[in-house]
């Protein structure tokens, strides 16, 4: 736990995603909340969106970060602010008029199901 789903728009060319990826898991890491091994992302591509009723220049990149239920508001507002911060740093220099919207919501707990499965384990 957790796992981020990014969404970004496609007319983002200059996106890396996966150098996203990198740096908004790295953030996580670093806020001491999550085991690294534990924090799952993936990256989406949104080749049909809207933003407002432009048919051009505008972009957005959101991103969805689900954790299990227990951490207060504080800690939810926190992690926000790590993950939108990290998501800065992860634009590059030109991009079109872009929005960068985070949300953080609680999983489900008693529906929540994980298995491991490593090879390396014994």
């Amino acid at each position: 736990m957790p796992h981020l789903t990014l969404h970004y728009t496609a007319n983002l060319v200059d996106f890396d995603a996966d150098a996203a990826l990198d740096t908004l898991n790295r953030a996580l890491a670093g806020s001491g909340h999550f085991d690294e091994l534990a924090i799952k992302s993936r990256a989406l591509p949104l080749a049909h969106y809207r933003v407002g009723n432009a048919d051009e220049g505008r972009a957005f990149v959101h991103v969805q970060l689900k954790i299990l239920p227990g951490r207060n508001e504080a800690v939810r507002h926190a992690l926000s602010a790590i993950v939108l911060d990290a998501l800065r740093r992860a634009m590059p220099a030109h991009h079109p008029s872009v929005q960068l919207c985070v949300e953080v919501d609680e999983l489900y707990a008693p529906a929540y199901a994980k298995a491991v499965l490593d090879a390396n384990l014994p």
